[in-house]
């Protein structure tokens, strides 16, 4: 069983480098527009409440991002974690909702923010995000 585990983990982890690379080079390459699809339909949120075994895949999903962002060697922004965990999450048919949010820091300058919500998880973008004001959501 914890074989298993660990070996579920890795592949999540892995899984979790190779989209992410995917994501950030999109992101940096193509428009906006190419990408708008992978947010889902706007304006729609999923329920709060999730199945078991799904919550339990959308905290593995949680750690493997975790792990994604300490150690791959490019940056893992809010919005390529967004992304990233909207397809493994996806991939198992596991509902989730992206949120942009946006705040005024200390120069009056406005800051974005994206994080995604499967169930009552917060997968990611969890540190800060009840200071933006939620601006759109995705499912």
């Amino acid at each position: 069983m914890m074989k298993n585990l660990l070996t579920v983990a890795i592949w999540l982890f892995i899984k979790a480098v190779f989209i992410s690379a995917i994501v950030r080079f999109t992101l940096l390459f193509l428009p906006f527009k190419k990408v708008l699809g992978w947010l889902g339909e706007p304006g729609k949120e999923t329920p709060q409440e999730l199945i078991v075994s799904n919550t339990v895949y959308a905290g593995k999903v949680k750690t493997a991002l975790w792990r994604c962002n300490k150690y791959t060697p490019w940056k893992t922004e809010c919005y390529v974690q967004a992304l990233t965990a909207r397809i493994l999450l996806r991939q198992k048919g596991v509902p989730s909702t992206i949120y942009i949010g946006f705040r005024k820091n200390y120069d009056s300058q406005y800051e974005g923010h994206a994080w995604l919500r499967s169930g009552e998880l917060i997968i990611t973008g969890e540190k800060g995000y009840t200071s933006f004001q939620v601006h759109s959501f995705f499912s």
